[in-house]
C-alpha cells in the first residue's frame, strides 16, 4: 500500500492534500524538497539564509497545493515551482531591504560622550547650546532607561574600549556586548527630546 501511495501522481496527491490528507502533503514535500534546496542554494550565501529560503519555498509549495486549479492547464510542478520561487524572491528582497535598516536608524553613541568637552565647537551659539542640552537630556534618560549592563557597556564604549575589551571587563561575550549596545541605541532613539 505504501509503495502505491509513493507512486501517486502530483495531481492525485494534491487532491488528497486539499482534502486534509497530511500523508499526501508529506509526500509532496518530500518529492519537492530537493528542488526547494536547489532554489534556495542559488539565492543564498550562508546556511542560515539557505534554511530560511527552503522554508519560504515550502510555504510556497503549501500555497500551491491549496490554490492549484487543474482547469488552468498547467502542471502542478510548474505552478508549485513558480509559487516557491516567488516566495523565495520576496524573502530575498525583504532581507536585502532590512540589511540597511540598522544604518538608517543609527544613533551615534559618541555624541553622548560629554567628557571630551567641546574646546572648539563648530556652528552658531544656538546650535551649540541646543546640542549640549540634547546630550545632557540623553545622558539623563540613559540613567533611567538603561539596565545596569547597558549602562556599563555604554560607559566602556564611550571610554574607547573595543568590543573584545568590553567583553573581558564585563565577563561576557562580544556578541552580548554588541546586543547591549544595540538595545542602548534602540532605547535612546525612541526618546523624544
Amino acid at each position: 500500500m505504501e509503495q502505491k501511495e509513493h507512486n501517486n501522481s502530483d495531481a492525485v496527491l494534491v487532491d488528497k492534500a486539499k482534502a486534509g490528507d497530511t500523508e499526501a502533503l508529506s509526500q509532496l514535500i518530500l518529492r519537492y524538497l530537493p528542488a526547494m534546496r536547489q532554489l534556495a542554494a542559488r539565492c543564498s550565501q550562508n546556511q542560515a539564509d539557505r534554511d530560511d529560503y527552503i522554508q519560504e519555498g515550502l510555504i510556497g509549495l503549501v500555497y500551491a497545493v491549496q490554490s492549484y486549479n487543474t482547469a488552468r492547464n498547467a502542471s502542478f510542478k510548474t505552478y508549485c515551482m513558480m509559487c516557491a520561487r516567488s516566495k523565495i524572491q520576496n524573502q530575498v528582497a525583504r532581507q536585502h531591504n532590512n540589511k540597511h535598516l540598522a544604518l538608517q536608524n543609527y544613533l551615534p553613541l559618541e555624541e553622548l560622550d560629554f567628557s571630551k568637552g567641546n574646546a572648539c565647537p563648530q556652528g552658531d551659539p544656538y546650535s551649540i547650546v541646543a546640542g549640549q542640552e540634547e546630550r545632557e537630556f540623553l545622558q539623563e534618560q540613559a540613567k533611567t532607561l538603561l539596565s545596569g549592563l547597558e549602562q556599563e557597556t555604554l560607559t566602556l564604549y564611550l571610554s574607547g574600549h573595543s568590543y573584545e575589551e568590553m567583553a573581558v571587563l564585563l565577563n561576557s561575550t562580544t556578541k552580548a556586548v554588541d546586543n547591549a549596545l544595540q538595545r542602548v541605541r534602540r532605547k535612546l532613539r525612541e526618546v523624544q527630546f
